[in-house]
């Protein structure tokens, strides 16, 4: 068990960031929920985070998540209830009662918004979620695959609207439903028996997240030294010169292609859909999802979201590996780049030593 301070969550923000592998809510985003989430702790007190083994397997637990576009937060903000308030809907209509709170995504702002509710709820985290970095669709998460139940589903926003939604093609539906509710929303889906969702989830992840955020909060460390602590490599140091982007289907999908600056004449070529998916060299891969890319500018060391990464920028690549959870070759096939369209198979990660 594990008291979860105010003092920790600047750290936490950060290792949830990284984490995002460029999505789910960069920096702004998920400062501006690490700075609701303080002030909810000062009111209510730290956060008893429980290691998958403390829960009580026969408890409940209700998982949380941000739909949209965090970028369009910065025109409708949040209030900080609209979890709380998509639980209430959701339980008028599946009454199952909640005992704690578990992660879906640990990626981005939604590795901190079921710590959110369980401070305004009063109910411990148990440190567990479904996918253990980021991903984009609502069903990919080691629950699913474990046919663990997404529905009924309960969706809100800021001005009050809500819906509880039921349905086999959950991913479409909710898409459809939040971008009538104005490009965002939060949403809760039914509860979790806690032996289920730690069976079936990637374990440890808020514990990995911050010790990420303590070793890429340490500057005074070169970027390779880093990367190497957190179990990954640098795949190189490079210069934006060019940024391709374009709605298909649900989600934004890009090209940036960088000139290195530590090899003459050599590009890299990362893909994304939201998170960096792929990075290439001469068209041969070298990093592919499942694990994770992160684009660190060169000068701050600061975290670039995929949708904020511009041409010019300096940035320096770093791979880190995948949850284990996603290995297998019955878990590659959900999220491997043949998941998201590429014509490409999985390169096992590199040992970065």
């Amino acid at each position: 068990m594990h008291l979860l301070q105010p003092d920790e969550v600047d750290r936490l923000a950060l290792g949830v960031v990284m984490l995002g592998s460029g999505g789910g809510g960069g920096e702004q985003e998920t400062h501006a929920f690490a700075a609701m989430l303080r002030h909810e702790m000062r009111q209510s007190g730290p956060i008893t985070i429980l290691e998958p083994g403390e829960a009580d397997p026969d408890g409940y637990g209700a998982r949380v998540g941000l739909l949209g576009a965090p970028t369009v937060m910065i025109e409708k903000l949040p209030s900080g209830l609209e979890a709380e308030e998509a639980l209430k809907a959701l339980q008028a209509h599946d009454p199952t009662p909640v005992t704690a709170v578990i992660g879906w995504e640990i990626g981005g702002c939604n590795g901190l918004l079921p710590l959110l509710l369980a401070a305004r709820l009063g109910l411990p985290y148990v440190d567990v979620d479904g996918m253990g970095r980021a991903f984009p669709r609502i069903d990919q998460t080691t629950y699913d695959a474990a046919g663990l139940p997404t529905t009924p589903l309960a969706i809100t926003e800021p001005s009050g609207n809500r819906a509880v939604l039921d349905s086999t093609g959950i991913e479409k539906l909710a898409r459809t439903v939040m971008v009538d509710f104005g490009g965002w929303a939060m949403m809760v889906a039914k509860p979790l028996k806690l032996a289920d969702a730690v069976g079936a989830g990637v374990t440890g992840s808020l514990a990995r997240a911050l010790e990420l955020g303590e070793i890429w909060s340490r500057h005074s460390d070169s970027v390779g030294e880093r990367a190497k602590a957190s179990g990954g490599f640098l795949v190189t140091r490079g210069k934006v010169v060019e940024v391709w982007r374009e709605s298909v289907g649900d989600f934004p999908r890009g090209t940036v292609a960088l000139r290195r600056l530590d090899a003459d004449d050599a590009y890299v070529r990362l893909e994304m859909q939201g998170e960096y998916l792929v990075a290439l060299a001469d068209g041969e891969a070298l990093v592919t999802t499942p694990d994770l890319l992160c684009c660190l500018d060169a000068e701050t060391g600061h975290p670039l979201s995929a949708e904020r990464l511009g041409f010019g920028a300096v940035v320096d690549v770093v791979a880190l590996p995948s949850p284990a959870q996603w290995l297998p070759a019955e878990m590659l096939g959900r999220v491997d780049p043949r998941a998201f369209g590429y014509d490409l198979d999985y390169v096992p990660f590199r040992d970065a030593g």
